[in-house]
């Protein structure tokens, strides 16, 4: 592909980004959301994550099949929810998470 035309890609995902998020944008003060569904949506980070994250750490990509349970992804997961919930802090729990990570499949242990 050459430079130009992914450069014209550029400009036209942004062009229709645009021309999608503009109007609502507009229009977002006119719009009321039921109270209900403005509780569903307070759910939505968490389980947009989980659909993320489980996947990855279980290695359902290389194990269709089933889970693969002893995988330094998974280790690294737990550390890095144990420590999100010991300590509450987003930067510590990442910089666990993926330190464990790094060390665990530097290790070999895997």
């Amino acid at each position: 592909m050459s430079e130009i035309s992914a450069a014209w890609i550029i400009f036209g995902m942004a062009v229709i980004n645009l021309v999608l998020r503009c109007p609502l944008f507009l229009m977002a003060d006119r719009i009321r959301i039921p109270a209900i569904v403005e509780r569903a949506l307070a759910h939505s980070p968490v389980a947009v994550l989980t659909a993320i994250i489980v996947p990855s750490a279980l290695h359902l990509d290389v194990a269709p099949n089933g889970a693969d349970w002893f995988n330094p992804d998974l280790f690294a997961t737990i550390a890095a929810i144990a420590t999100s919930l010991l300590t509450r802090n987003l930067m510590a729990t990442i910089a666990v998470g993926l330190g464990a990570a790094l060390l665990l499949r530097q290790a070999g242990w895997f």
